[in-house]
């Protein structure tokens, strides 16, 4: 089984045309000299600083650019929430008053 490389991306730029695209780097740009290297079609795993990740496909534009295609079924965040969320106490009758004691 093949490893897969593991990308870090600005999931931010999701927004940006062309939207749904990850931007990984601008030909020529620090950001590009920065990627491993990759090929047009090759699956990676794009993640942030966040913990978020996904699995994508890359894309190398006609421009240069430097694109990834997520999947979306494979979105997963990998850090434990700082906090848990607090459990519900059971419900009290109206007025807040305990009347089982």
């Amino acid at each position: 089984m093949t490893t897969m490389k593991r990308v870090l991306a600005d999931f931010n730029s999701l927004a940006s045309a062309p939207v749904d695209l990850v931007k990984l780097a601008a030909p020529g740009s620090w950001q590009e000299a920065q990627l491993p290297p990759l090929q047009h079609g090759e699956r990676v795993i794009l993640y942030d600083f966040d913990g978020v990740e996904v699995e994508a496909t890359v894309i190398h534009d006609e421009q240069g650019w430097w694109l990834a295609a997520p999947d979306g079924a494979t979105w997963r965040d990998t850090l434990p929430q700082a906090s848990p969320l607090p459990t519900l106490p059971t419900a009290l009758p109206l007025g807040g008053v305990d009347v089982t004691r």
